[in-house]
């Protein structure tokens, strides 16, 4: 999405899938939802959907074109581990963040599926040193 990031935590952002749905009162200060959803209906805008929740297929490799390293927000618009985003679109990202291993990928999940986690993927083994998961 965008490889210089205003959030002073990290140096990028990528977001393969926006969008995402409520879970919680946890939920109810979403910087995502509020940012989106000033686009709704303004055609040819990235958020054009507002916050309904959208895979990105066209930015899965998006990392790899980045040479310099970076510390990357993955979905800084959306959760990756949204109860609609399918597995294997999961797998997909985790597939990218594995051959642009030059960069450091931080996940950020509020919606963890015991399907759907990282251990599932990985089948018991541990993350890449490159990526950080906090729930």
């Amino acid at each position: 999405m965008s490889d210089n990031s205003a959030i002073e935590w990290t140096d990028a952002t990528w977001n393969p899938v926006t969008g995402c749905t409520k879970i919680s009162r946890g939920c109810d200060n979403c910087y995502a939802e509020r940012f989106s959803e000033r686009f709704r209906g303004v055609p040819g805008h990235p958020f054009e959907s507002g916050f309904d929740l959208t895979l990105r297929p066209a930015r899965l490799e998006q990392p790899l074109g980045w040479r310099r390293p970076r510390m990357i927000f993955v979905n800084s618009m959306s959760d990756l581990w949204h109860k609609s985003v399918p597995f294997e679109y999961v797998d997909r990202v985790f597939d990218t963040m594995e051959k642009a291993d030059w960069h450091v990928y931080q996940l950020l999940s509020v919606k963890r599926r015991s399907k759907g986690t990282p251990d599932r993927r990985r089948r018991g083994t541990p993350f890449s040193d490159n990526m950080m998961l906090v729930c």
